[in-house]
């Protein structure tokens, strides 16, 4: 009984569709806007300190603004339709990078990055981790293309830290040195 009960489960998962979680809208919209995404940003993050703010419109999308040194640099929403009572079909947009194709695809540049591209992936794992009440597995988004990012992220374990309103080709310690003497009316 307990077999059948099981089998007759994962049938059930197998027929959904992508992007379909068995959660009525409200549900699905509650959990969404309450979360700050802590373990995408943990694994993705490119060593710029980052915050990121979900904004929602009740049972229809939930936007995460994500900003650091109070400049925003990215944002993702996540479109929600109720699909009968039980179930919501949820669709994630990317806002377009400057370069054509979607902010942070892996074609784009950044000069101080603040996720490791390409960022869709890890966004859509990151939100059926928690509409599946589920650990986010950093496995299924697959390994990042930023160089940059990488740089970031072992100049923290060196100890150099990066900000996102940094000079070109400097840290944070020497953007702040550089500033401070062209204030005093020297140059960098």
């Amino acid at each position: 009984m307990v077999v059948l009960a099981a089998l007759a489960t994962s049938a059930c998962q197998a027929e959904r569709p992508p992007g379909v979680y068995d959660l009525n809208i409200a549900d699905a919209y509650q959990r969404l806007f309450r979360h700050t995404l802590p373990d995408m940003v943990f694994a993705k993050q490119c060593g710029i300190l980052i915050h990121v703010r979900p904004e929602g419109v009740p049972n229809q999308r939930v936007m995460w603004r994500v900003y650091s040194s109070g400049q925003k640099v990215v944002e993702f929403s996540a479109a929600l339709t109720a699909i009968g009572d039980k179930q919501t079909k949820v669709v994630i947009n990317m806002p377009r990078g400057e370069k054509g194709g979607e902010a942070y695809d892996g074609s784009q540049f950044y000069t101080r990055p603040a996720f490791n591209q390409p960022l869709r992936p890890a966004v859509e794992e990151q939100v059926a981790a928690i509409l599946e009440s589920r650990p986010f597995d950093v496995r299924r988004v697959g390994p990042g293309k930023d160089k940059v990012c990488l740089v970031q992220r072992g100049g923290l374990e060196s100890g150099r830290v990066f900000r996102v309103d940094d000079l070109p080709g400097m840290d944070a310690r020497q953007s702040a040195d550089c500033r401070d003497s062209r204030r005093q009316g020297g140059k960098c």
